[in-house]
C-alpha cells in the first residue's frame, strides 16, 4: 500500500475514533425545527415567495376560481397546447384540467404502458411536452423548496422533463422546513407514503448547473422555469 494511502487512512481512523466533532443526536426535534412554531401562515408563505424568486423562480397567487383561466393564458402567451399533468384528484383546484380542455389544451399524463415498444414511444412524446402541471405534498418557506411524492396519477416527468413546470399548492401545504413537514405533515410525511412513492423530489427554484467551466447554465437538467401557484 502507498505510504500516501497509509497515512490518509490513519487520519481518518484517527477521526473516527475521537467523534468529539459529532453533536448528539436530539430525541425530539425543538419546536423552531419541527413544525411552524410562532410564525403565522402569512409569514411563512412571504418567505417562501422570497426564496423561490431569488433562486430565479415564480410566485402567483391566486383566487382558486380564477386559476384555469390564468393558466390558459400563460400557455397560450407560450404557444403550448399540450401539457403533462397529475390527475385531477392530486392537484388542489378543482376542474383545473377540464378547464383547459375547454380551451382545446391537450391533457396527458396517462399510465404508461409496461410493455415495449408502446412505453418508449409514450416516453419520447412526454420528452416533447414543454410544460408540466402539478401540485405539491409540501412547500418549504426557509429555501423556496417543492416536495413532489410520484406515484400513481403522478407522473414524475411533469416537474422533471418539461422546459416549465407549474406547481399548485395552498397555505395548508405550506411547512417551515423540511423536518417541520416530517415531524406534522400528517399521512402525506409519513413513512408509509414516502416508501409507498416510486420517488420524492426535492425542487428549489428552476434547474442549473455550472458543471461545464463553471459557467452557469439554466435548464439543463430540468426545468428552466418554475412557478409555484398559491391558490386561496
Amino acid at each position: 500500500m502507498p505510504p500516501s494511502r497509509n497515512f490518509i487512512l490513519g487520519k481518518i481512523r484517527q477521526a473516527l475514533k475521537t467523534g468529539s466533532h459529532l453533536a448528539p443526536s436530539p430525541a425530539v426535534l425543538p419546536d423552531a425545527v419541527s413544525g411552524l412554531a410562532q410564525a403565522d401562515a402569512a409569514s411563512q408563505v412571504s418567505r417562501f415567495a422570497t426564496e423561490l424568486q431569488t433562486l430565479g423562480g415564480s410566485f402567483q397567487t391566486l383566487p382558486q376560481a380564477q386559476a384555469g383561466s390564468w393558466l390558459a393564458q400563460c400557455l397560450q402567451q407560450r404557444g403550448v397546447n399540450e401539457v403533462l399533468a397529475w390527475e385531477q384528484p392530486a392537484l388542489p383546484v378543482p376542474g383545473l384540467l377540464d378547464a383547459l380542455r375547454e380551451r382545446g389544451v391537450k391533457v396527458v399524463g396517462e399510465a404508461l404502458p409496461a410493455a415495449e415498444p408502446g412505453r418508449s414511444a409514450m416516453l419520447a412524446h412526454w420528452e416533447t411536452i414543454k410544460v408540466g402541471i402539478t401540485g405539491v405534498d409540501a412547500v418549504f418557506a426557509e429555501t423556496g423548496s417543492l416536495a413532489l411524492r410520484a406515484g400513481p396519477g403522478r407522473p414524475r416527468l411533469a416537474s422533471l422533463s418539461v422546459e416549465t413546470h407549474v406547481a399548485f399548492f395552498t397555505a395548508d401545504h405550506v411547512y417551515a422546513s423540511w423536518a417541520a413537514w416530517l415531524a406534522r405533515g400528517g399521512a402525506a410525511a409519513s413513512g408509509e407514503a414516502l416508501a409507498a412513492a416510486s420517488n420524492l423530489t426535492l425542487i428549489t427554484g428552476p434547474s442549473r448547473t455550472a458543471d461545464i467551466e463553471m459557467t452557469l447554465t439554466v435548464g439543463v437538467h430540468g426545468p428552466r422555469e418554475v412557478v409555484a401557484v398559491l391558490v386561496t
